[in-house]
């Protein structure tokens, strides 16, 4: 376990989600589980610190462990460009996409509401029950839905 860490902004409802689900009380941050995409999208950008780096502001931005990675010494290595955090943080979202489609279509081949559906799934994955982040989850999937049927 590394003590490196990088600071992300994401949407609330992603930030709530990644607490939810890959949050470690002990080390008071976000830590993915080795083989996971954004752990390979870490092990692929990190670089070393520039030397006239200075850290900003990290108030309301979400710690994301920089883990050690084979050859890879996060003493060394512990900076994402700003590049970087937006590759990790769209990994982010498709991984929260891929998990939405899952748990929502099977569904909706049933007759559901949909608000019920995705304020219980809000409430299953640790995002408060906010309209801004129900309105961004109901686009989100019904974007996935027209997508899906479109390639059909």
């Amino acid at each position: 376990m590394s003590k490196y860490s990088v600071f992300l902004k994401t949407p609330d409802y992603l930030a709530q989600w990644l607490r939810h689900e890959f949050w470690n009380d002990e080390t008071g941050r976000v830590e993915f589980a080795r083989g996971s995409a954004p752990r390979a999208v870490i092990q692929s950008l990190v670089t070393r610190r520039p030397a006239d780096y200075v850290q900003p502001c990290t108030d309301g931005l979400l710690p994301v462990e920089i883990p050690t990675f084979k050859g890879v010494n996060p003493a060394v290595y512990n900076h994402l460009t700003e590049q970087g955090k937006k590759a990790l943080v769209s990994t982010c979202k498709r991984m929260f996409q891929a998990m939405l489609w899952q748990e929502l279509n099977p569904l909706f081949d049933h007759d559901v509401m949909i608000t019920d559906v995705i304020y219980a799934f809000m409430e299953r994955h640790g995002i408060e029950r906010e309209e801004r982040n129900w309105e961004t989850i109901r686009q989100m999937y019904a974007r996935l839905r027209k997508r899906t049927r479109s390639q059909s």
